[in-house]
């Protein structure tokens, strides 16, 4: 955030957590003059705000996969996925502005956003293709890349997750069927 945005971070609050609750972080608090603090043990409801934006980020999680049936092995692709469209979809109810509109000062450009899940073809870049091999792979969307502009794909044909630009969207109900 420092880095990134130029602002001070004072203070950061976790849950008693052991991933939390290392040298690592500490010498980093330290190093910075950060503050960590840590709420209650077993007491989710003091980090109020942050156990709502967790439910939410769950909940639409759950309904990415379920709507076009994806594994429940791409959890956590839908995870980053929501965050990303909350993060330039929901205004925050003070200042009616969306998360990124506050740290970029700017509208965030959301006519590249496609449905999770839906099916692709992805274009085969650098092989040497035969006359009549195919040019495509077939797969479907899991996310956004965070440093390109590419979609990340799951390629049914390779069985890997890829970050990709020359891809084609089917957003039909029903496209993974």
């Amino acid at each position: 955030m420092h880095n990134e945005f130029d602002v001070i971070i004072k203070k950061v609050r976790s849950d008693n957590g052991s991933e939390f609750k290392n040298t690592r972080v500490e010498e980093l608090c330290d190093d910075y003059g950060i503050l960590h603090q840590f709420s209650a043990k077993y007491t989710p409801q003091s980090n109020g705000l942050v156990e709502r934006k967790n439910r939410t980020l769950i909940d639409m999680a759950r309904s990415m996969l379920s709507e076009y049936n994806v594994s429940q092995s791409f959890w956590a692709e839908a995870i980053n996925t929501a965050c990303y469209y909350i993060n330039r979809l929901y205004c925050h109810p003070m200042m009616e502005k969306t998360p990124y509109e506050l740290l970029n000062g700017r509208k965030p450009n959301i006519a590249y956003f496609r449905v999770f899940g839906c099916k692709c073809y992805i274009l085969k870049k650098g092989a040497r293709l035969g006359k009549f091999d195919k040019k495509c792979d077939e797969g479907f969307l899991v996310g956004y890349s965070t440093t390109s502009k590419a979609y990340r794909v799951w390629n049914n044909s390779s069985g890997q997750l890829e970050e990709v630009h020359d891809v084609e969207f089917d957003e039909t109900n029903g496209s993974q069927d």
